[in-house]
């Protein structure tokens, strides 16, 4: 059912108009004209901007979460502060028009290299870029788990074949046991000669 009070698009005018702090959450600013507008601390959470003007609006320590700004008209704006970790829609081209510093917080598709208080350089981090990056980070991960199981796994086979063979030949033990004897025994020259002759037999039969 459509909404014949609902305002037109272009036909909402807050240009100037002291804003802040109000509760403007999810409201529909769809190409408003809100230059000038003081909105320094207002709620515009999940509020749709998209073509909104927001030239020289203030909108610093606003609450911009899940706002839509595409489109958005940002030159001049004041986005000093701001969290705009989780806004839609918003570029470099946008940002540069716009005056930030160092305490606003921006998508994970922006990056702020600054060089210094005022001189900053925007990037655009892209979806086939970010895909590019987990894929390294996920192949790292794996060869690193790798590295770290390779000892183990070799390990685990030695004790296999171990197994293996003690299965096969159930003289194997006697003799192994034999060996350690000699070892740790501590045998004259002839105790010694004897000890082995047994090993030597006991491994041929």
């Amino acid at each position: 059912m459509v909404d014949k009070d609902a305002p037109k698009p272009g036909k909402l005018k807050y240009s100037q108009q002291d804003l802040r702090k109000a509760d403007l959450k999810g409201k529909d600013f769809y190409m408003a004209d809100l230059r000038g507008a003081d909105l320094s601390g207002a709620n515009l959470s999940e509020s749709n901007l998209i073509e909104a003007d927001l030239g020289e609006a203030n909108l610093q320590g606003a609450d911009l979460t899940g706002a839509n700004l595409d489109g958005a008209f940002l030159r001049d704006a004041n986005l000093r502060g701001p969290n705009l970790s989780s806004v839609t829609n918003i570029s470099c081209v946008d940002i540069e028009s716009a005056y930030i510093d160092k305490e606003t917080q921006f998508p994970k598709s922006i990056r702020i290299k600054w060089r210094s208080d005022r001189d900053y350089v925007c990037m655009e981090i892209h979806k086939r870029e970010k895909k590019a990056e987990e894929k390294m980070v996920g192949e790292q991960k794996i060869r690193e788990g790798f590295l770290a199981t390779e000892g183990k796994t070799k390990i685990d086979a030695m004790k296999r074949i171990e197994e293996s063979s003690s299965r096969k030949n159930p003289n194997t033990k006697k003799v192994r046991k034999k060996q350690k004897l000699i070892e740790k025994k501590s045998l004259d020259q002839n105790d010694l000669f004897k000890e082995i002759r047994d090993v030597l037999e006991t491994h041929s039969s």
